[in-house]
């Protein structure tokens, strides 16, 4: 058995903080809805909008992103999506017009596609295939601890500074991080780094845009993701303020349990899936059991606030099963187009989440009655139930859809990083 090198952990740790920061910048619009329609003047549909002009970015950046990994690895790719998200976080923070923030979301989010495929790559290239699920799962887990951050704790620096001076403040942190990634990430070494000509590149990508199997795989996890992506990262907290009476902070504590449920079962189920060298039962389990406790905090009145902290809890734990279709996406594919095939199921779920976040302000929006408080707009708890019905829908139909999805063979990798490097 080969040791696995110290620089392949450091390489991680660098990759996982900026996956830290991403998950940070990508939610914390959710603490801020009542200050941006404000400042914006705009209604729930132009707010997820706005929210989503992330994902418009990032959803069509997962393509060029994985073919960029494929050939030119991790160091210089990092450093620029870094600084990219630090100059979008500046754009927003000052931004006096809704189309400047928009284009400070649009810039964070195409920095922020070389996060999640970045840290799954040195995952997949710098350990043994047997480490793959549960070094994902550990990495997406600490990574999302920046979104735990981003709901509770921000909620407090907004009320005490402002939103502009806090988004403002993860822009210098931004550049800080494109800095310490540039210095410290090495480069891989050449007997690894492949020079693939633009041929190759197509190629890697038909390989893996043919493959039926790895569309099926994306669109399940993109519907078992929505009710992170719709829910946690943006209309959560609104929903549990209007439903239960409660301060945004509290509620941000709340909804930010379904990240800590993510931080908690993603290297569990990971871990427990590499055991038994399985994917799809831990799947079926994971999605089922989202259903069952997202629905009483949707639709059960009157729920005490522990209940309501654990089971989002449960919700996050039962939903990180949908990082082993990231798993199943490398498997269905040959390992020199891992990159690829990471990237284009990343690309699926995040087109879906541009599309909820601001369908769900839609939604709001068919069902407002005009009423506004402060230039606010006010929405019914009725509007917000009919809203986020969204949500077990779209679990049901993941669960349908994999029955569909057959598990390949897990295959052992002839060589990975830490392998070559050993000798390099």
């Amino acid at each position: 058995m080969k040791r696995i090198s110290a620089l392949s952990w450091w390489t991680w740790s660098l990759a996982v903080l900026f996956l830290f920061y991403e998950f940070f910048i990508r939610v914390f619009p959710t603490v801020m809805v009542g200050d941006l329609m404000a400042a914006f003047s705009v209604t729930a549909g132009s707010l997820g909008a706005l929210s989503a002009f992330f994902f418009y970015a990032y959803a069509p950046m997962q393509i060029p992103v994985g073919l960029l990994m494929d050939r030119y690895g991790a160091r210089w790719l990092l450093s620029i999506a870094a600084l990219l998200c630090g100059i979008g976080c500046f754009f927003f923070g000052t931004a006096a017009y809704l189309s400047i923030a928009e284009l400070g979301r649009f810039l964070m989010g195409i920095g922020s596609a070389f996060a999640f495929v970045g840290m799954v790559y040195v995952c997949s290239h710098f350990f043994p295939a047997r480490k793959l699920a549960l070094l994902v799962g550990v990495g997406n887990s600490i990574g999302m601890v920046g979104a735990v951050g981003a709901l509770g704790p921000l909620s407090f620096a907004v009320d005490s500074f402002g939103w502009r001076f806090s988004v403002n403040a993860f822009g210098y942190v931004g550049i800080a991080l494109a800095i310490i990634l540039f210095i410290f990430i090495r480069k891989e070494p050449r007997s690894f780094r492949k020079k693939e000509t633009p041929d190759k590149l197509i190629k890697s990508l038909k390989i893996v845009s043919t493959n039926s199997s790895i569309w099926l795989n994306g669109i399940i996890a993109l519907l078992t993701f929505m009710t992170t992506a719709a829910f946690a990262s943006l209309w959560g907290i609104p929903f549990l303020m209007k439903s239960y009476g409660i301060s945004d902070n509290l509620a941000g504590f709340i909804v930010s349990m379904i990240f800590v449920g993510w931080i908690v079962g993603g290297p569990i189920i990971g871990m427990v899936s590499d055991r038994f060298s399985k994917r799809k039962p831990f799947l079926y389990i994971g999605i089922l059991f989202t259903i069952v406790t997202l629905l009483p905090v949707l639709y059960l009145p009157g729920l005490p606030v522990w209940l309501l902290f654990t089971l989002l809890f449960l919700v996050g734990f039962f939903q990180s099963a949908e990082l082993l279709n990231f798993s199943l996406a490398i498997e269905l594919t040959p390992i020199k187009v891992k990159g690829t095939s990471i990237a284009v199921t990343n690309f699926i779920v995040a087109v879906g989440s541009s599309i909820m976040q601001p369908l769900l302000g839609v939604f709001l929006d068919w069902g407002w009655d005009g009423r506004l408080q402060g230039g606010v707009p006010l929405y019914s708890l009725r509007n917000y139930h009919l809203a986020m019905a969204s949500f077990p829908v779209t679990l049901v139909l993941s669960f349908i859809l994999l029955l569909f999805l057959k598990e390949p063979k897990r295959k052992k990798d002839k060589e990975t990083f830490s392998e070559i490097i050993g000798r390099d």
